[in-house]
């Protein structure tokens, strides 16, 4: 009787997974992909069309504004855009600005790369997603730009949190994030002192650029903030 018994509740816990199995439905998501010319390459049966990265492929074609290679102005270029589900590229949008110029250098040679793009989908239906590019733009391999932004980002603590200028901070910081845009501490700091000259929105974008970037790890790198006025509203933004 026992072992009739086992059997049974042993078929029925095999139904139970074989029908919690059948009924999920795992949903697939993939980011679009730069494809290049591999895409051209196999519809004219064609080994040896360069295959190149994105990074490759629009580095080759950049040319450094001349007024900004006089001015020496240096920096990282954050561009976002829409990949349509048909390959084509469309909104974009500038993240992260060096100079006007550059901005358009940019956006001129991604737009070439319309329709040599894989598109993202969702669950095997291509969709249209948005996708980030970032180009740095130096004079000279030599150019240390994370010890600049470092250098920006001392003197902007010092004006935030010692000569309590939060708007001289800006400056500071503005000039720091320029070279490293995807830097938390210094969107953080900017954050801050944008907050202490009452722009509450600008404040927020720096927030939520650091939630977009996979928030904020180091708890410890916050102490310095706890006083401030909007250190909750900070919180509240990144960790939500």
């Amino acid at each position: 009787m026992k072992t009739k018994l086992f059997l049974l509740f042993a078929g029925l816990l095999l139904s139970v997974v074989a029908f919690s199995q059948e009924n999920i439905e795992e949903v697939r998501v993939s980011p679009p992909e730069f494809a290049g010319f591999k895409g051209a390459a196999l519809l004219v049966n064609e080994a040896n069309v360069e295959l190149q990265s994105l990074n490759d492929y629009v580095i080759k074609r950049l040319e450094y504004p001349t007024a900004d290679a006089q001015d020496f102005r240096e920096g990282k270029e954050v561009i976002q855009f829409t990949v349509q589900p048909d390959g084509t590229l469309s909104n974009f949008v500038v993240i992260n600005s060096v100079s006007s110029a550059m901005d358009q250098e940019v956006i001129r040679v991604l737009r070439t790369t319309s329709g040599l793009w894989k598109p993202g989908c969702n669950n095997k239906e291509a969709v249209a997603m948005d996708k980030e590019f970032a180009v740095t733009f130096k004079l000279s391999e030599s150019s240390d730009l994370k010890s600049q932004a470092t250098n920006y980002f001392i003197k902007g603590n010092k004006q935030l949190l010692l000569k309590q200028n939060p708007k001289r901070a800006i400056r500071h910081f503005d000039r720091g994030i320029v070279l490293l845009p995807n830097e938390k501490c210094l969107l953080l700091a900017r954050g801050m002192s944008r907050y202490e000259v009452g722009d509450k929105e600008g404040a927020c974008r720096d927030w939520n650029r650091i939630k977009a970037l996979g928030g904020f790890e180091s708890d410890e790198l916050l102490d310095n903030y706890c006083e401030m006025s909007g250190y909750a509203d900070m919180l509240r933004t990144v960790k939500e």
